[in-house]
């Protein structure tokens, strides 16, 4: 039943059934304007697609609505979406091409379930207000942080994935539609439903692509950590031999001074022999490297990150006890430490000097145990699952990386930010 004689209702639907996909478009999309600006601008479209969709119901009758109404109601709402995101176009039209494609099938759906019970108009209303309340729920409680966190690492390939939901939904439009609506033509049925299958099969292969694209991003990003890792510990060789070439010349040095002092006392200067050894003694001050741990990889990356948070003002309190050997791969552990110094050194950096600090433990008895902790000034924003937000589209990839090494090894990982205080915890 399309209720395509009841004119006020057919009205309704097309709103009803408006909303639902807003709200499916929009569960899996970050904007980056107020939610009043979002809201007016949304109100404005809804008041458009009620005058616009009663007109041409009015006019050429439902049948032509349903024809068109992927330019008319569907294309607009691509684009103001989009708008207010301000997301990749490609990325945003295949999002938002896919749930319009799915609530197609939806809203049919529901149409066919309503004439089966033979259900009124008010049955069919509710029905689909029930349907697209929990599928927008479900899509935000579920499917809205791993959407955005395989967009947000998956920079290529968008423009081709966005041709295939484009398509399918002109296919399934057609297919429901000509040469008269599918409520009319048992064969459209099967076939819309047959397409409907297909779709699923692809789609499923999709996103296994994505998820393959995301876990490649992942793996290159790790790689450039470690060759950051390897530069900074070519970096620290390159600074322990030199600091060691001035030992070593220092200590022939001392040899020839020692005579020059034992002379001047053999003569009775005891005042030249004094003032000598006052002026020697800045000469042999020199910056012994500091030595965390036994793992290059390791002791390298505690080395960077800590100068860098000395050269910025930071005041730093280190716990540390490694073991010769740890029960994970070291370059791993180095990205997991890399990651968390990185993030807390841009957080102190906001701050004024005086109120930099973090504090950096790191024990294996009796279990391996990482627990970084710096003051922040900025709200600090937890999802659900205690994992931190970032409102940056590029950010938090850190994050990612240091959940993906918990995930691997099992490990436990707890985020929390009281008190002025942020602290990273991860035990094996």
């Amino acid at each position: 039943m399309l209720f395509e004689n009841n004119i006020p209702y057919a009205t309704l639907k097309t709103l009803l059934i408006v909303v639902g996909t807003l709200g499916m478009m929009c569960s899996t999309t970050k904007f980056k304007h107020s939610r009043k600006r979002i809201a007016l601008i949304l109100f404005l479209y809804l008041c458009y697609v009620s005058v616009s969709s009663a007109a041409i119901i009015v006019l050429f009758g439902y049948t032509f609505f349903l024809r068109i109404f992927l330019l008319t109601i569907s294309a607009p709402a691509v684009y103001l979406v989009f708008r207010l995101a301000g997301d990749q176009p490609s990325k945003a039209v295949f999002n938002y091409a896919t749930q319009i494609l799915f609530s197609l099938y939806a809203a049919a759906s529901i149409t066919l379930i309503n004439t089966a019970i033979h259900g009124a108009e008010r049955t069919d209303f509710l029905i689909r207000l029930a349907v697209y309340s929990i599928i927008v729920l479900s899509e935000y409680r579920f499917l809205r942080r791993p959407f955005l966190q395989i967009s947000a690492i998956t920079k290529n390939g968008w423009l081709i994935l966005a041709l295939v939901p484009c398509s399918l939904m002109v296919l399934s439009v057609a297919l429901a539609s000509y040469p008269v609506p599918y409520t009319q033509n048992q064969t459209g049925v099967m076939f819309v439903y047959l397409l409907g299958a297909v779709i699923v099969i692809i789609y499923f292969a999709l996103f296994q692509y994505l998820f393959i694209q995301y876990r490649f991003q992942t793996a290159k990003q790790n790689l450039e950590f470690l060759e950051f890792q390897v530069e900074n510990l070519k970096d620290k060789i390159a600074l322990d031999a030199k600091t060691e070439e001035k030992s070593r010349i220092d200590r022939h040095d001392t040899r020839h001074r020692f005579q020059t002092v034992a002379s001047l006392l053999e003569n009775g200067k005891t005042s030249e022999a004094l003032d000598y050894i006052s002026r020697s003694v800045p000469l042999f001050q020199t910056e012994v490297p500091v030595t965390y741990c036994k793992d290059i990889l390791l002791n390298a990356t505690l080395s960077s990150y800590f100068g860098q948070a000395r050269e910025s003002g930071i005041e730093l309190e280190t716990h540390l006890s490694l073991p010769d050997s740890l029960p994970v791969d070291s370059g791993e552990f180095s990205i997991v430490l890399a990651n968390a110094l990185e993030n807390a050194i841009k957080a102190c950096r906001l701050l004024p000097e005086g109120q930099r600090k973090i504090i950096c433990k790191c024990i294996y008895k009796p279990k391996l145990m990482l627990e970084i902790s710096n003051t922040f000034g900025n709200t600090v924003i937890l999802s659900k699952s205690g994992i931190p937000e970032s409102k940056e589209e590029d950010h938090g990839i850190g994050t990612r990386s240091i959940m993906a090494f918990c995930k691997k090894y099992d490990a436990f990982c707890s985020f929390t930010a009281e008190n002025g205080w942020f602290t990273l915890k991860v035990v094996l």
